[in-house]
């Protein structure tokens, strides 16, 4: 039997152990991504993280994982597909960070809870791509 993977039940694709962790490309300059949800970094634009995950990861009343930015989200968060090997090494690696962030015990980005209301889109998906690796979404 197939596990069905929900997104927002997860949000382990969100964590990463580096600033650089999800890199905006040139064709994200069209998406209205909010300025204060990047950073530069030696001439790159990158999704601000926070507490480990990017900052734009929002806990739920419902104890749900969403992106608070989903219809603006970077191309490399499109790409990212459920079920995918990225994914599940996603999961293996940083699946208890987010179980603990959905459950509470971790603490959520003051910014991104205080400044944005959760979306009913699932969330975003994240991968800083190596060349030649994925394609994005149409």
């Amino acid at each position: 039997m197939t596990e069905t993977l929900d997104c927002t039940a997860c949000g382990a694709c969100c964590f990463g152990g580096h600033d650089r962790y999800i890199v905006l490309l040139p064709e994200d300059a069209a998406r209205a991504v909010p300025a204060a949800a990047t950073q530069e970094i030696e001439g790159r634009r990158y999704m601000r993280m926070s507490g480990g995950h990017c900052a734009q990861l929002i806990r739920t009343e419902e104890e749900r994982l969403v992106c608070g930015i989903y219809a603006e989200r970077p191309t490399a968060c499109r790409a990212f597909r459920a079920g995918s090997f990225e994914c599940l090494k996603a999961r293996q690696h940083r699946g208890a960070l987010a179980e603990a962030m959905r459950r509470g015990s971790l603490p959520v980005a003051p910014a991104a809870a205080a400044a944005i209301e959760a979306p009913e889109l699932p969330p975003a998906h994240i991968l800083d791509p190596a060349p030649g690796r994925w394609r994005p979404e149409a």
